[in-house]
C-alpha cells in the first residue's frame, strides 16, 4: 500500500521484514498518526532491537547549490577527500532525455555508499529544471548507528555525509588534501559542519565516556550558546520537557551509571 510492502510468511526463521521506497517513505509521512514520526519508528526498532538492513537518506537540491557538471569535474581531478577511495563517475544518455550525469563512491559491497546525480535527468523532467540528488545508502550497523544520532534527519546527514565525503579547494602551497579549504556549494549543503561517525569498532559498548565525548565534542558550541542565551534553569527545563522520545540506550547508560555509584558507595561503606 502506497509502495509500503510487509513481507512474511515462509519459514518461522524468517521473521517479517518492512520495505518503504521513496515514494513509501512519502506515504508514511503523510499518512502517519505518530507524533514524532522517524524518531518514534527509530525508537520502536532499537526498544525492540530489530534490524535495518538497509537505510537511504537523501538531500535533493532545488535552488541550484550544487552543480553536477562541476561536481563531475572535481571528482575526475581528485578534488575531494573521504573515507571512500573508489569512485565512478558515469553517463547515461537517451534519445528522449538530456544526458544523465551520476556520480558513486564506494563499490556496491560498501556499508556505506554516496551517490550524486542528476535527478533532473533521471525522471525526464521539464528543460531547465534543477534537480540534483546526493543520497547516502547505509547498510546493517551503519544503518543502525546512522538511526541512533539524537538529531534531525538533515544534522545527522549533514554530519554523517561530511565523515565520507568533502570536496576541496586545491592550495598550491599545501600538498595535504586534508587540510585544504572546503568549497562553498559543498559548505552551502550541509546543516551541521561536524562530522559524524557511524563506524563502531567490534565489541566496543555504549558507555559514558562516549556519550560524553559526542556531547562535548559534537554539540557543546550549541549547548554553549543555549545556556548563556537563556540560562542554566531554563535550559535544564528545555531539556526536561524536550518533544523527542526516550532512548534506551540512554536510559540504560544512566541506570548502568547508578548500579556503578551504589556498588562503589556500598564498597566503601563495607571498607
Amino acid at each position: 500500500f502506497g509502495s509500503i510492502s510487509v513481507h512474511y510468511n515462509g519459514r518461522e526463521d524468517m521473521g517479517v521484514w518492512c520495505e518503504m521506497s521513496g515514494q513509501g517513505c512519502r506515504s508514511f509521512e503523510d499518512l502517519s498518526t505518530l507524533t514524532n514520526k522517524w524518531d518514534d519508528v527509530f525508537h520502536f526498532i532499537h526498544s525492540n532491537a530489530l534490524h535495518i538492513t538497509r537505510l537511504d537518506v537523501a538531500y535533493d537540491d532545488h535552488t541550484a547549490i550544487l552543480d553536477i557538471k562541476q561536481i563531475e569535474k572535481d571528482t575526475l581531478e581528485q578534488r575531494w577527500i573521504g573515507l571512500l577511495r573508489q569512485a565512478d563517475v558515469n553517463h547515461s544518455v537517451r534519445n528522449d532525455a538530456p544526458e544523465g550525469i551520476s556520480v558513486i563512491f564506494g563499490s556496491p559491497q560498501s556499508k556505506v555508499r554516496i551517490r550524486i546525480y542528476d535527478k533532473a535527468a533521471e525522471r525526464n523532467c521539464e528543460p531547465g529544471t534543477h534537480w540534483v540528488r546526493v543520497e547516502l545508502q547505509l547498510r546493517d550497523d551503519r544503518a543502525l548507528q546512522f538511526s541512533k544520532i539524537p538529531l534531525s534527519v538533515g544534522e545527522a546527514f549533514s554530519g554523517v555525509l561530511l565523515n565520507y565525503l568533502r570536496y576541496v579547494i586545491p592550495e598550491d602551497t599545501d600538498s595535504n588534501k586534508w587540510r585544504w579549504q572546503m568549497t562553498d556549494y559543498w559548505l552551502d549543503m550541509l546543516e551541521v559542519v561536524t562530522p559524524i561517525k557511524i563506524y563502531t569498532a567490534p565489541g566496543m559498548d555504549y558507555n559514558v565516556d562516549r556519550c560524553r565525548e559526542y556531547v562535548i565534542n559534537q554539540a557543546g558550541n550549541a549547548i554553549d550558546a543555549l545556556i548563556k542565551i537563556y540560562g542554566i534553569y531554563d535550559f535544564q527545563h528545555m531539556i526536561a520537557t524536550r518533544p523527542t522520545s526516550p532512548n534506551p540506550k540512554y536510559d540504560r547508560l544512566v541506570q548502568q551509571y547508578r548500579m556503578n555509584r551504589l556498588s562503589a558507595l556500598a564498597g566503601q561503606y563495607m571498607t
